[in-house]
């Protein structure tokens, strides 16, 4: 016979800590690149944003395992990724120019929005075994990732790197919103 998940007082709140955690890292990223536009800063962005997929997976996981899954966890969990997946990244980037076209800024704005009709459409799933569109903490990592690869490759953004950059979002957001299954990992 399994043993029963038990929820103590002490273990009840913590995963929605570790989901706190990924927002504060988002929300740390989005004020921290409003005064910095270095490669170095970029990097260290990126990091925290590989900091906070780490949180992202291990609050869900603690969740269960704890049997502490709630529906406000569940909401907490989409407006974390929200900032550090869908806003973070953008923000990144934007530090980084110095002038912005219209149709860059319309991408940019649209990333984001895609990450949120994602993380509502997931919100209002019954079967949470599957993920339906690309996740946002999925797209958050690649795109960080290539502002990451990209800070050790030149210290500016060559207009070549700007458009990849801008097709790249604009297939993310894509994916997002994309009707395919994607089966969970960690369950």
């Amino acid at each position: 016979m399994e043993k029963e998940k038990r929820t103590t007082p002490k273990t009840k709140y913590v995963p929605n800590m570790i989901t706190m955690s990924n927002m504060a890292v988002g929300v740390f990223v989005i004020l921290a690149m409003m005064r910095v536009n270095s490669a170095a800063g970029t990097r260290l962005a990126c990091l925290l944003i590989y900091l906070a997929v780490i949180f992202d997976a291990l609050d869900g996981f603690l969740a269960r395992h704890l049997n502490a899954t709630s529906e406000l966890g569940r909401q907490l969990d989409s407006f974390a990724d929200f900032v550090t997946f869908g806003v973070a990244p953008v923000a990144i980037f934007m530090a980084r120019m110095d002038d912005i076209s219209w149709f860059v800024l319309f991408v940019l704005v649209m990333y984001p929005l895609a990450g949120a009709f994602r993380l509502a459409r997931y919100n209002l799933q019954e079967d949470y075994r599957y993920f339906k569109g690309l996740p946002i903490t999925a797209a958050g990592f690649i795109t960080a990732s290539t502002l990451f690869i990209h800070s050790f490759v030149s210290q500016e953004f060559s207009n070549m790197f700007v458009l990849v950059f801008v097709l790249q979002t604009f297939l993310l957001s894509f994916l997002m919103v994309g009707s395919f299954r994607v089966k969970r990992i960690l369950h």
